[in-house]
């Protein structure tokens, strides 16, 4: 979409498939799709800052609404009808008649969409505000506290994170906190898909989706099976992954949304047990 290659940013959306490692939340094609949007307006960040911001999460709405209008939801489960925690459900995706046809037509027609995005100007405010902190986002105290506490990070992922603030750009879909702590993972151990053989990519893919199946992952470390652990530890503390049951809060911008966090204790903590598992998985799994 941007006309360059960012390999890591790549390899830590790996867990991002199936609404965060195949758990039926935010669907892939949307929180993926909304950080390449986030990803083609990094200039106008650099020079307007907050402002920018601002106007890119209007986009990326933008985005999230058509695609919900499109294809009547942006939850991969509904849209699918697919648990990928049963045999049954993967099956079924699989199977002529299945999910896997019409998530394939989905991101054709998606990736159609974002490329409209891609030469639009962003319009922007005054300007002159400075980049936004960690205090009011979900995605982006994660990614920097594993950073601090293990040395895995990458700068460009923690500057483009704001957009999965409020469940992905406010939608009230997957928790910002967890996806960065699997993001973070995945850092690591993500899918470097540039750069590996179709055979061994497809290899990968089913080995991590018979992990979902199986108390005992094989072949670790492998990024669904440490991802599958990363959301069970969080849900452990959550409830759930969906910023709006966690939250039981609609998000109408980013004003609604800051008031939210600066009184909000809970998601405060939550945001320090994704971080925590996030850090776990590093230090169990090790660094390439």
């Amino acid at each position: 979409m941007i006309g360059r290659p960012e390999n890591p940013m790549l390899r830590a959306a790996t867990g991002l498939e199936g609404g965060l490692v195949a758990r039926g939340s935010t669907c892939g094609v949307v929180s993926g799709g909304i950080l390449g949007i986030a990803l083609n307006y990094e200039k106008e960040i650099d020079r307007v800052g907050a402002d920018a911001e601002a106007k890119i999460m209007e986009t990326a709405r933008d985005y999230a609404k058509w695609f919900e209008k499109s294809f009547g939801g942006t939850r991969c489960e509904g849209r699918s009808g697919v648990n990928w925690y049963t045999s049954k459900g993967q099956m079924r995706y699989f199977f002529p008649g299945g999910g896997l046809a019409r998530c394939i037509s989905h991101i054709g027609h998606a990736a159609d969409r974002l490329q409209s995005y891609r030469n639009a100007p962003l319009p922007l405010m005054k300007g002159g505000r400075a980049p936004s902190t960690g205090q009011y986002h979900c995605a982006l105290p994660v990614l920097e506290n594993v950073r601090r506490r293990t040395g895995v990070g990458d700068p460009l992922l923690e500057k483009m994170s704001f957009v999965l603030d409020g469940g992905v750009a406010y939608t009230g879909g997957v928790c910002g906190a967890v996806a960065g702590a699997v993001m973070a993972m995945n850092l690591i151990h993500g899918l470097d898909v540039r750069h590996m053989h179709y055979g061994k990519t497809i290899k990968t893919f089913i080995t991590g989706h018979l992990n979902l199946l199986r108390a005992t992952p094989r072949g670790m470390p492998e990024p669904f099976g440490i991802g599958k652990e990363i959301a069970e530890r969080f849900v452990g503390k959550a409830g759930s992954i969906d910023c709006k049951v966690i939250t039981g809060a609609v998000f109408d911008d980013g004003s609604s949304f800051r008031s939210y966090m600066e009184s909000s204790a809970r998601c405060a903590g939550l945001i320090e047990a994704a971080s925590d598992a996030a850090v776990s998985a590093v230090n169990r799994w090790g660094k390439k």
